[in-house]
């Protein structure tokens, strides 16, 4: 909406910022989930703004998700000084934080809480606010999110199917380490990766001494596939060079080698059935080309195994 009204009502009821009156009865649902508005306010002195998402989750179950509105028009119209930029910025800085559920300490961005989430409520103050969180019962995460967004945000052009990022190829991942008992010092995230004049970044490398496997985990229902044939294009570079002529992993102790034989997998998030993903095409070519598993988040135990073997080869 674009709006300046201080208060209304949420989906459990209450008072609450920036929500429309609205009182779903949604509280014969299991789970209580807190969520918030994420609200682009291109000049606080005027006041006017557009909610142009949402961000929801649970603590104890780490489940937590980030959604944008499908067209930021709205958002373009109140913005003449161009700080729309400034404010997707911090959303994906956000949506880092939302992905890192369940990550290896020290690894990235400090994973999103209810705290945190509060936390940053109060201290945003500027062209992107937060709603206070409040409560929303669901089965889900998204399934949260759907209700957020067909009570609270005007999103005229919303897609017809959900998409998923990445975030569970990461977790499946990332249990897969912590089930086959892998040492915290042995696996790197955000793992930065060079090769002659290319380099790139991997969600997963596990080394000891050198690399002996490196992960890159993709969705292939994201709805920009001309954007992410392109990063698909780039990341397969990097890895042609490294099968050609081996490269480097940095870690906190200096570079390591990895050697050009070294596993390399992608951890994929389908398309959906019958949707067109023309970036999974381009994937295909390259993980066949460059000799790199595929594997579907319920395949990744598979990682986790072939990590302990590898490292147990390399000591």
């Amino acid at each position: 909406m674009t709006s300046s009204m201080p208060w209304s009502t949420s989906l459990t009821g209450g008072a609450h910022p920036w929500l429309p009156g609205c009182a779903p009865s949604y509280h014969d649902l299991s789970v209580s989930y807190q969520f918030s508005l994420i609200r682009f306010v291109p000049d606080p002195a005027r006041g006017e703004f557009v909610n142009i998402g949402a961000v929801v989750g649970d603590d104890e179950a780490q489940d937590w998700e980030l959604r944008l509105i499908s067209n930021l028009k709205r958002a373009r119209a109140i913005d003449p000084e161009g700080a729309l930029r400034a404010a997707l910025s911090f959303v994906v800085s956000l949506d880092q934080r939302v992905g890192a559920q369940g990550q290896l300490p020290e690894a990235g961005p400090k994973p999103l809480s209810f705290d945190a989430l509060r936390a940053t409520a109060e201290e945003m103050q500027n062209i992107v606010q937060l709603s206070a969180p409040a409560p929303v019962a669901a089965e889900s995460a998204e399934a949260a999110l759907d209700l957020i967004f067909s009570e609270l945000v005007v999103d005229p052009t919303a897609r017809r199917f959900r998409f998923e990022k990445k975030h569970r190829a990461q977790r499946s991942t990332r249990a897969a380490y912590q089930a086959h008992e892998i040492p915290h010092a042995a696996v790197r995230e955000h793992a930065r990766v060079t090769s002659g004049v290319y380099d790139d970044t991997f969600d997963f490398a596990v080394h000891n001494g050198r690399a002996v496997q490196l992960v890159q985990c993709w969705s292939f229902q994201l709805p920009n596939q001309d954007e992410l044939a392109e990063q698909i294009k780039a990341w397969s570079w990097v890895v042609h060079e490294l099968r050609t002529k081996g490269g480097s992993l940095a870690t906190d102790r200096g570079e390591v080698e990895v050697p050009g034989g070294t596993e390399i997998a992608a951890v994929c998030i389908l398309p959906v059935a019958g949707a067109k993903a023309p970036a999974y095409e381009e994937a295909q070519d390259a993980f066949r080309e460059n000799d790199v598993a595929q594997l579907t988040p319920e395949d990744a135990d598979r990682l986790g195994a072939t990590a302990a073997e590898l490292l147990g080869a390399v000591r």
